[in-house]
């Protein structure tokens, strides 16, 4: 099905949908836009099952899986910017593991975090930080407070900058001026926080409180560095569910407004043309002793118009509880990880 977005440009929904391996969530396309890297979480912690998938993505085929003893709940994957490593959390672990691209296998384990769950590249490459959200060895899960600065030239742990509590997802300005770290807090209504970091001398230099950020998910920076997109998950009781992304005005930061979009909104990204946000709607509620039942809804994608800060008038369906966006390089395609059906929606943009 074709859907109009303005006067010039058409968007298809799912052209292709592409088996991974269990519940995928974090996603990174290559900078030659040609192959892309899925993190499998395997939540279910079956045995051997912790993994990275990686597409090809001209013909939107699995290329191969990559299965090595150092995944452990495997969450995110980051792409430094000359297309060598991609860079693997393992968000039930103290240790990121180092995927070299041309041979697609883990050359090196990075250890010294606590239950990491994003890694953002500087664009020169020199260094990366690192989200400690918090893990079973270590502070327990939503109790981290901390971020790790990473040379990527050693491969080393060379600092720790202290945040809020429950870094979610961390940024980096395009620009490279400053690290957006997203601190989720426990979900409740305005209990997140949004923290600065000067990456010229790694401090943290403003923290953002009080702008509407409920359980802050995933975030993304307009290619101007003027805006940041912050999805807003809502508490993991359910009280309250999301349904918002902030938008925040960088240049002085500040609450500029709430974009109503589906129920609990998570992945974001934005177009290389700054002109729409992609954000999928999880949609999906636990059941059961202390939440563990699984029950998804129709997973969907919002687009906002970022010009006027508006939804666009259409709903795409994608599988169940959308996790990760990723936009190729040539904004040619979007990839969904569909996190309950171990899935990627591919969606076809002009």
């Amino acid at each position: 099905m074709n859907t109009q977005l303005d006067s010039s440009i058409i968007i298809n929904d799912s052209i292709a949908t592409i088996n991974t391996g269990i519940t995928p969530a974090g996603i990174a396309i290559t900078p030659d836009g040609n192959y892309a890297y899925i993190a499998n979480n395997n939540n279910y912690g079956l045995a051997g099952e912790d993994s990275v998938t990686v597409l090809n993505l001209p013909d939107n085929t699995v290329l191969t899986t990559i299965y090595h003893t150092s995944f452990n709940q495997p969450y995110t994957v980051s792409i430094d910017p000359t297309g060598t490593y991609a860079y693997v959390s393992n968000s039930h672990d103290s240790t990121v593991s180092v995927i070299d691209i041309a041979i697609n296998n883990v050359v090196q384990v990075i250890d010294g975090f606590d239950g990491p769950s994003g890694f953002a590249i500087t664009a020169d490459g020199s260094k990366a930080y690192v989200n400690n959200y918090g893990g079973p060895n270590g502070v327990k899960s939503g109790n981290g407070t901390s971020v790790n600065v990473v040379n990527l030239q050693n491969k080393t742990i060379v600092g720790t900058i202290t945040v809020g509590l429950a870094p979610a997802a961390l940024a980096l300005s395009p620009d490279g001026k400053f690290c957006y770290v997203i601190n989720y807090g426990d979900g409740n209504p305005n209990n997140g926080s949004l923290s600065i970091i000067d990456t010229s001398c790694d401090v943290v230099t403003n923290t953002v409180s009080g702008i509407g950020l409920s359980g802050p998910f995933a975030i993304a920076i307009t290619p101007d560095s003027a805006f940041a997109y912050i999805t807003n998950f809502g508490s993991n009781n359910f009280a309250p569910i999301g349904h918002h992304v902030i938008v925040v005005d960088l240049a002085n930061p500040s609450w500029t407004c709430a974009i109503a979009v589906g129920l609990q909104p998570a992945g974001i990204a934005i177009t290389p043309d700054g002109r729409h946000a992609f954000v999928s709607n999880y949609n999906t509620l636990y059941a059961g002793s202390n939440y563990t039942s699984l029950t998804a809804g129709q997973g969907t994608v919002n687009i906002i118009d970022i010009a006027t800060n508006t939804l666009l008038p259409f709903t795409l369906p994608v599988g169940q509880s959308p996790a990760g966006i990723a936009i190729t390089p040539n904004g040619s395609n979007a990839y969904v990880t569909n996190y309950t059906s171990n899935t990627v929606s591919v969606i076809s943009l002009p």
